[in-house]
């Protein structure tokens, strides 16, 4: 599939919207968690309760999905170009939103769910890294890009 460009449609998006490229590797490495944690916990080898592994990882990647909307709606205003301030605001307000949730998870998870209180802080802590660390990657190699173009040493 083409865009007008003539470039194909998933080097479109890499290039033109980090943001938006930013959420949808956020949704693959989720589901792609999500599908580990489930399989790991039905053979035995993640130890925990399934309720809190699904509780915790839905909740989770509904989190982290939420927190790239800010920077999502700031590649679609319009303008011919995109200003650092956008750029650092939908960064910083993924930033709260993420921060927030992840507390507000915390607590609704330690509240309703039957799980030591160390078992649950735990899940969300690595849940909350696996998919930082994936937004973070993503943005640190498709956000240079729009500043300069790349420097190639030979």
């Amino acid at each position: 599939m083409a865009i007008a460009s003539g470039q194909p449609l998933l080097t479109h998006l890499r290039d033109d919207r980090p943001y938006l490229s930013g959420v949808i590797a956020i949704a693959i490495a989720w589901l792609v968690g999500m599908c580990a944690s489930v399989v790991l916990t039905q053979a035995g080898w993640l130890a925990g309760s399934g309720d809190l592994l699904l509780t915790v990882g839905v909740g989770s990647g509904v989190v982290a999905l939420i927190a790239g909307l800010p920077g999502v709606a700031t590649e679609w205003l319009p303008g011919a170009e995109r200003a650092p301030a956008r750029i650092t605001i939908g960064f910083s307000a993924g930033v709260v939103i993420r921060l927030l949730g992840t507390v507000a998870l915390l607590g609704l998870c330690s509240y309703h769910l039957p799980a030591a209180k160390n078992e649950i802080a735990g899940t969300i802590l690595a849940w909350y890294i696996f998919l930082t660390t994936v937004d973070v990657i993503v943005l640190a190699m498709l956000l240079p890009r729009q500043d300069r173009p790349a420097v190639t040493r030979s």
